[in-house]
């Protein structure tokens, strides 16, 4: 897989490998990853949980259950965006 990366881009990867803390721009790359994950994840999940907190003081109604479908089609989207990339 090549991966083209702007000289920016570039230069932040060199330089957290000079860090020592990482072992090569793979292991930068695919702790980026991983976090760009977890944000997604977050993102999704802070999204769930403010839809259940309205379940137990609103009985489900159409609408309810519609926006419930809504968000749960939206996350899994997003999710297979992010898988795809």
């Amino acid at each position: 897989m090549n991966v083209s990366l702007t000289p920016e881009l570039k230069a932040s990867i060199e330089a957290r490998v000079r860090t020592g803390l990482y072992d090569n721009a793979s292991d930068v790359v695919r702790a980026g990853l991983r976090a760009l994950t977890r944000e997604e994840m977050a993102a999704s999940y802070r999204d769930f949980r403010r839809i259940m907190a309205r379940l137990p003081q609103e009985p489900i109604t159409p609408g309810l259950e519609q926006e419930i479908v809504g968000a749960v089609r939206k996350s899994r989207a997003a999710e297979k965006r992010g898988a795809t990339k």
